[in-house]
């Protein structure tokens, strides 16, 4: 890798501005754009260009996974603020059904509202279970 990248001819590193001399090791491997324009100028043998390309690929994956991992957080994220809205509705609607049979008057009304409070209940169990399993 270092005779590939070797400095035949003083160049600078438009990237970060870094100066090389004849015989320096242009070190970070340059981009494969800025390869081809080195070679022209004669600063860098053809067998750079190998090096280069090699190198843009890892590049390519390694920004691609960590886009993909940003991606999924931001999906994970939505999903948390999901659950965590659908917990927050199931624990209202429970309260309001605790209300309505705080209010109920004839047994038909309690049994309705006992049976709203159930369905309720259910709910908030079930939101609570997917809001523990996201922040597991």
């Amino acid at each position: 890798m270092t005779k590939a990248l070797t400095v035949l001819a003083e160049c600078v590193d438009a990237r970060n501005g870094n100066r090389f001399q004849r015989g320096d090791v242009f070190d970070p491997v340059p981009t494969a754009d800025q390869v081809g324009r080195l070679i022209a100028a004669g600063c860098l043998s053809e067998a750079a260009r190998e090096l280069a390309e090699k190198a843009d690929i890892a590049d390519e994956d390694k920004a691609a996974a960590e886009k993909e991992k940003r991606d999924n957080e931001a999906a994970a994220a939505k999903l948390l603020i999901k659950a965590r809205a659908d917990k927050d509705k199931a624990d209202r609607a429970l309260e309001e059904a605790q209300a309505s049979l705080a209010r109920a008057k004839s047994d038909a009304d309690k049994s309705k509202a006992q049976k709203a409070v159930d369905v309720a209940a259910e709910k908030v169990e079930a939101a609570s279970n997917a809001l523990a399993e996201l922040t597991k």
